[in-house]
């Protein structure tokens, strides 16, 4: 019988499969093996939000609509070795959530 985690994303609250794997290599939207993290949409704008690609958005979020762009994106995910595929991201989702806010990062306490 198969064990399958579902949590919810830390921004949005979709459900979410926690992934048995992920990929080391993975230098954007990698694969949450634990029971916190964000959906592949939030893992996105995320990134989308702190890269460059922020100021070519800053007038008009919809440029993310157009299939260019979502296939220029598509590449970098492939060139990041990015555990999620770029089938997987809902685009009219990320331009709808773009301005919910990420949670702050949780600090790790000193150990004595």
């Amino acid at each position: 019988m198969l064990d399958i985690q579902i949590v919810y994303c830390d921004r949005c609250g979709v459900p979410c499969k926690v992934a048995d794997t992920a990929n080391e290599e993975a230098r954007l939207l990698k694969h949450s093996t634990t029971h916190e993290g964000l959906c592949a949409d939030c893992a996105a704008t995320y990134f989308l939000q702190h890269s460059p690609m922020a100021q070519f958005l800053e007038d008009d979020i919809n440029k993310l609509l157009a299939p260019h762009v979502q296939a220029q994106f598509g590449k970098l995910m492939q060139a990041g070795n990015a555990d999620a595929k770029p089938e997987e991201l809902r685009w009219k989702r990320i331009v709808a959530n773009w301005n919910l806010p990420f949670s702050k990062p949780k600090r790790k306490r000193k150990s004595a």
